[in-house]
Parts: structure tokens; sequence; C-alpha cells
């Protein structure tokens, strides 16, 4: 009941055009939104001006949208739409019509599977921020700087025992937030994507 309340309470100053409420909405989708685009268009600095430029395509129109999830869906179309222009642009020199026909196919295909990993991660990572801060540290090392579990126990002076340790507790951790969402799966699918990409 109180989420709803926040949720209509931003919305209203949103549709306001309150520029804190514009900050809260950029936090919530921006880090998705900008992982979602660079995988889309494979390019780092391209991805997050995509992302950047919904944002402002968003402000323009801050008084159309009367549900959050209208919003991210807004802004995953606009993004996904100018990356496919900006696929269109680097292909048209070498590219006939027929295959840019292919690619936009694939690239339908491919925004469905980035919007998913997308909002799997932003899932994941907000969990991870409430672990402890060596559960934390430690999770991070593992999964994102992708070290081994020697590297850890060297870099942080403490035993490789103690690495396990504290990388179960983050797990479990982890695990029993998302049980209690409903939202297990959404960690297996973080373990397998880490392990498809290590």
């Amino acid at each position: 009941m109180k989420h709803n309340f926040q949720e209509k309470s931003l919305l209203q100053e949103f549709k306001s055009g309150n520029t804190h409420a514009f900050r809260a909405v950029y936090d919530m989708f921006f880090p998705s939104l900008c992982f979602f685009a660079k995988r889309l268009v494979d390019n780092d600095g391209e991805g997050e001006d995509i992302a950047a430029d919904s944002f402002v395509k968003l402000l323009n129109r801050h008084d159309s949208f009367d549900t959050l999830p209208n919003i991210k869906a807004f802004l995953y179309i606009t993004t996904r739409n100018a990356c496919l222009n900006y696929l269109r642009h680097t292909q048209r020199t070498h590219s006939s019509r027929r295959e840019l026909n292919r690619l936009q196919d694939k690239a339908d295909e491919h925004a469905l599977s980035q919007i998913v990993h997308a909002e799997v991660l932003r899932e994941v990572e907000f969990e991870i921020e409430q672990l402890p801060n060596r559960c934390k540290e430690i999770f991070k090392l593992f999964y994102y700087e992708r070290r081994s579990a020697d590297d850890i126990a060297e870099l942080l002076g403490i035993s490789i025992n103690t690495v396990w340790v504290q990388r179960a507790k983050a797990i479990q951790l982890i695990r029993t937030n998302l049980l209690k969402k409903g939202m297990l799966s959404i960690l297996l699918c973080f373990l397998a994507m880490n392990r498809e990409n290590s």
C-alpha cells in the first residue's frame, strides 16, 4: 500500500515537471536502459548516448504518462528504435534492403533478450547492494571482476576459506530475498549469464 502511494506521488511530481522526480525516474531506469542499449549496438559510448537521449525525449513528454510501466515501456521502445536507426546507419554503406530487413528481425529478437537481461541485472544488483559490506565486496569481485578465490583472498588479506564462506553467504542472502519476492529464477538467470560470459 505504501509502495503504491509512493509511486502515485512520484508520478504526480514527474508529470508536473519536478526535477527531483525526474532524477528518481532516471536513477530507477537508466542503468538497465544503458546496459540494454550498449548490448544492442555493441558500442558502449554510443549505447550510453542513446539511452541518455531517450531520457531527453521522456522529459519533453513528461506530462503524457500515467504509470511507471508506461514510462519504462516508452524508454525501452524509444531506445530500441534509436539503436535500430544507429545500426541501419552503420550498415547502410554496405547492406542491401534485404540485409537491413534481416538485421531488423535479428535486432528485434536480440532486443527482447537484452530487455530481459537488463531487468535481471537490475533486480539482482538491487539485492547485491543490500548485502553486508564484506559479502558485497567479495560477490562483486567474483561476478563483476571475474577474480579467482585465490586472487580475492590475496587482495583482501583473508583466507581462501573466508572468501568461499562469504560468497556462499552472499548467494544465500540474495536467494532468500528473491524467494520472498517470488523471483528466485532471476538469481539463477544471473548466475547462468555470468557463466556464459566468463
